[in-house]
């Protein structure tokens, strides 16, 4: 038989954590964004950096942010699993109960 620990101020607490991370990092990813575009336009804007550089720089960026839009996923199912088993033990000790 599985034993279940859910602690709801924990998962709370981890989703709340994530979803700062995520801001941070999505914050992050906009200042590297804005450097690289400035690098781009006027310090380093030559035909091998057009062609080569720039391209590989915004494959890099999206990927990045399909991995901080990932931390949203995972702070929302974290989120809605602890409230989920703070409800099922609710509902579970009402129907004792009653």
């Amino acid at each position: 038989m599985a034993d279940y620990i859910v602690n709801d101020e924990k998962t709370a607490s981890a989703a709340l954590q994530t979803m700062n991370e995520y801001d941070i990092a999505v914050a992050q990813l906009n200042k590297i964004k804005t450097d690289l575009d400035a690098l781009t336009a006027d310090g380093y804007n030559t035909p091998s950096a057009q062609r080569d550089f720039k391209p590989f720089v915004e494959e890099y960026m999206a990927n990045y942010s399909k991995v901080t839009e990932g931390l949203t996923g995972i702070s929302e199912y974290i989120k809605k699993y602890g409230e989920g088993m703070t409800q099922f033990d609710t509902d579970m000790g009402a129907s004792l109960r009653g």
